[in-house]
């Protein structure tokens, strides 16, 4: 298959790609296959042969270590990549690859990955700084549990009280996709979300309380949104979601839904307990030419305090 403009213009800012011509990434790119999961499809098991590096196009990726029901070591999403580390031991996965919303995915053989690399310098920097990332140098660990001891649990991206992206991965994605913005002269919105209240729910209910107000925020906020949406826990109880090819009108129908759902979701703690549920303020803003990402960010915390200040449980731009 041919890859669209579209799909060359992601592949630029996947980190195994960066630097690499647009001459090169045809070349050796553009016969890659294209597959498509389903949220909870599992594409890779530990143990089981791996030849093909993938790249996220739409959706995102978790990865499990010991079973398919434990919290995921890490979430990818659009524009990264997953299953690096087979081609360095014997092209065997070591954890679980699960489509954790649906997903499609560039499918990559590792002979094309190497021929790449042995054309381009930047192509093999990239593929050794995105291994940097994923082991520590360490022989016995490289090979005993590399990818869920060593890679992914080290690129600390995921907060791990909700399970969201943590304020890190925030800034360096968000990033890049006001930048996609600008060069596909694209719409986007940001939404910058928090929990009314929260402190005084925190004295009534406890600290285990209101961390477990904040899981149920989390998981109602990725239930809420669409494959390529992207969502992190900001700080403390505000959460971000980036939702690419949204306009702003379109960004308060998504708001507004969120904002009912947050509302009637229901808050239960391990032990069983039901708490009472929360409500959530939202602020949004749209994403313009020239506009950095603290500029933005700056924007939807003034609109999430207006609409506090108007009275929370509301949407304000």
């Amino acid at each position: 298959m041919s890859l669209t403009d579209e799909t060359y213009d992601l592949l630029k800012d996947v980190p195994l790609f960066f630097g690499v011509s647009h001459e090169l990434l045809i070349r050796y790119l553009d016969e890659s296959s294209q597959i498509s999961l389903a949220a909870g499809q599992t594409l890779l098991s530990p143990g089981e042969s791996n030849e093909k590096i993938y790249i996220i196009l739409s959706g995102r990726m978790r990865v499990n270590s010991a079973g398919l029901s434990d919290s995921a070591l890490a979430i990818f999403g659009t524009g990264e990549s997953v299953g690096e580390m087979s081609i360095l031991d014997d092209s065997r996965a070591h954890t679980y690859l699960i489509a954790d919303t649906d997903c499609e995915l560039l499918s990559i053989d590792h002979s094309t990955i190497w021929a790449l690399i042995n054309d381009s310098h930047q192509a093999a920097r990239n593929m050794l700084n995105v291994l940097a990332l994923r082991i520590s140098i360490s022989e016995h660990s490289l090979h005993v549990d590399i990818e869920s001891r060593q890679g992914y649990a080290g690129l600390n991206h995921v907060d791990e009280l909700t399970g969201l992206y943590n304020s890190d991965w925030m800034h360096q994605m968000f990033s890049r996709q006001i930048h996609r913005c600008a060069m596909n002269q694209g719409r986007a919105s940001l939404m910058m979300m928090g929990i009314d209240q929260f402190k005084h729910y925190n004295q009534c209910h406890g600290r285990l309380g209101g961390d477990q107000a904040l899981r149920t925020i989390a998981q109602t906020t990725l239930a809420c949104l669409r494959p390529n949406d992207q969502a992190a826990r900001y700080h403390g109880k505000v959460f971000a979601v980036f939702l690419p090819h949204t306009s702003l009108a379109e960004a308060h129908k998504a708001a507004e839904r969120l904002r009912m759902q947050a509302s009637r979701a229901a808050i239960v703690t391990p032990s069983g307990d039901a708490l009472p549920s929360v409500t959530i303020s939202i602020g949004l803003a749209e994403v313009r030419p020239g506009l950095t990402l603290e500029q933005l960010l700056e924007q939807t915390d003034f609109a999430l305090q207006r609409a506090r200040l108007s009275g929370r449980n509301c949407i304000s731009d």
